[in-house]
């Protein structure tokens, strides 16, 4: 193995230079195409994601068996997030995005910071997967010990979730290797191969429930995420061989580019640690919430998370390079105007958005769940936690966007000061709620804490760099927030009415007449919300066109 070559990093406020000046409408449309091509890879796995659900529905209902499931998941995840994935956004693409010239010299130091990065992953991630499959019974214990009742579920339950934690836990040292290959695709202004990351991995998990359920029941969703992992890595392989820029292993763990990296990330991390304790207590405290607690937060998320990727997520990972360049480049104006276009584009789709599912919120949970294994009474719980859920997916769009404006900045301290803060606030909501309202104190805990969190992050930003919302999206809230309410009102409206005058169904008629009561008010909507705002969001409404145009124009060449 290399050991990692002496060329200097950048300075920490010199990013790395646009080969030349690009004009504000370019940028915003660069922003929207990357964005664009990010919604589809969001559209795909979030399909896939809802698929992945429907299934898990079907199958295992809301009860015992996916409370285990999604407990197993979570601590992967957690391991994986606190290791790899809160560093994506903050401190590897920045970082790579330095080093992103396609020069032959540029791309070798790229290929051995990123080996080198991508051993200290496999060596730190690989070890805690070890240990952590050892120690399963003690990790599962320490998790649902913040229950007020520990022993809320069966012995049995307690050993299958014991199980699927050592089935799935090698899926996090995968994971990251996915995540090292990734950031450097994002590094590199290519964005296709990452945007079907998530696809991959629901795919797998799809297929392997589909063809393995009926003979080891929920483990195959266990097995289905391990293949994910794999399918993440060589979805980048093509693109990284392509552009030469394989990583090349190697031993060059002090490298600049890495200490950058650490410095970057060692506030996330912090800040990580007490995410990731709030996370592990509403874990606990759902297990005792309720027999169907766990299962009804877990697929509410999952159209909370369908919303928050298509919008907030791909928008940001779109800003976040060129973000990174103005700054780099301490042109403050264009930074801004890029900050305000992304905000722009959250704001026109955010709002329909959670307004519609919240108005929807009971057919939506009854089309997508309500079969197989999950009752009525289940269907409810989910249409409860995601009403619940989307007065924080509303903020988070804004705070997405916002932390990702702060990483732009090589800042982390203060977005992990103020996430700290933030979960103060849901511990607080959530230990004083939770006893008497049980499941839905804590979905409101959670939305306390993505609204005080974007509160903090929006006076944080007007105080650290000088950050005025401009006068078009002080005018474009409240426009999209009345067309919106306007728009959800008249959804409800037309839902209730179909309700009541189609007939009950049975057999494939019944899922057309679930359907109808849910497309139609949707279109009816969707087309409303266009009338009343399609003068006032004009800026966005062209930058999704033309972005669409563009990407045609590349399919087609």
């Amino acid at each position: 193995m290399d050991e990692a070559g002496s060329a200097p990093v950048a300075d920490s406020h010199a990013m790395a230079e646009p080969t030349r000046d690009t004009p504000a409408k370019h940028v915003g449309g660069g922003i929207a195409v990357a964005a664009l091509i990010i919604m589809a890879g969001n559209v795909l796995s979030r399909l896939l994601g809802l698929g992945r659900e429907q299934l898990a529905a079907g199958l295992f209902g809301t009860g015992d068996h996916i409370a285990a499931f999604t407990i197993a998941d979570n601590i992967q995840t957690l391991l994986f997030d606190l290791m790899v994935s809160g560093a994506l956004e903050a401190a590897l693409i920045p970082v790579f995005a330095q080093w992103a010239a396609p020069d032959a010299a540029t791309r070798r130091e790229l290929r051995r910071i990123s080996g080198a990065l991508l051993l200290l992953v496999i060596i730190v991630l690989g070890s805690a997967a070890a240990i952590g499959i050892i120690f399963a019974p003690a990790v599962v214990d320490g998790l649902i010990w913040f229950s007020r009742t520990p022993d809320a579920r069966a012995p049995g339950t307690v050993a299958l979730t014991i199980h699927l934690v050592r089935i799935v836990l090698p899926a996090a040292a995968l994971l990251g290797v996915g995540a090292v290959m990734q950031a450097m695709l994002y590094g590199m202004g290519k964005v296709t191969a990452p945007a079907l990351a998530t696809t991959a991995r629901n795919l797998a998990i799809v297929i392997a429930m589909t063809l393995l359920a009926s003979a080891i029941g929920v483990r195959s969703m266990a097995w289905g995420t391990v293949a994910g992992a794999v399918l993440v890595i060589v979805l980048q392989l093509v693109p990284l061989i392509r552009a030469g820029a394989m990583p090349r292993l190697n031993l060059g763990f002090r490298h600049p580019a890495l200490r950058q990296m650490f410095a970057l990330y060692i506030p996330v991390f912090f800040g990580l640690l007490f995410s990731t304790l709030a996370v592990i207590v509403d874990r606990g405290l759902a297990w005792g919430a309720g027999q169907d607690a766990v299962g009804a937060m877990r697929y509410a998320t999952t159209l909370v998370q369908l919303v928050l990727g298509l919008v907030a997520a791909a928008i940001s990972l779109a800003a976040l390079p060129t973000l990174a360049r103005h700054y780099g480049n301490r042109d403050e104006r264009e930074y801004k105007a890029t900050l305000g276009r992304a905000l722009g584009m959250v704001t026109f789709l955010i709002f329909p958005a959670t307004f519609g599912l919240a108005a929807l919120a009971y057919p939506i949970a009854n089309l997508l769940f309500g079969h197989g294994a999950t009752d009525q009474h289940g269907v409810r719980q989910i249409a409860l936690a995601l009403v619940f859920y989307l007065p924080g997916t509303l903020a988070a769009a804004y705070d997405q966007v916002l932390i990702f404006a702060f990483y732009a900045r090589l800042n982390t301290r203060l977005p992990v000061l103020i996430g700290i803060a933030a979960i103060g606030v849901y511990f607080a909501v959530a230990l004083s709620l939770v006893g008497r309202f049980g499941m839905v104190g804590l979905v409101l805990a959670n939305s306390a804490q993505f609204i005080a969190h974007t509160i903090m992050i929006w006076y944080a930003a007007r105080r650290a760099f000088g950050w005025h919302a401009e006068t078009r999206l002080r005018t474009l809230i409240p426009r999209c927030a009345l067309a919106s309410l306007l728009m959800a009102a008249a959804a409800a409206l037309f839902w209730l009415v179909l309700d009541r005058a189609l007939p009950t169904m049975t057999g494939s008629r019944h899922v057309l007449r679930e359907l109808s009561v849910v497309v139609l008010p949707v279109l009816t909507g969707a087309a409303i919300y266009l009338a009343l705002i399609a003068r006032t969001s004009s800026q966005e409404l062209a930058l999704l066109k033309n972005a669409f145009g563009q990407k045609l124009a590349r399919l087609r060449g």
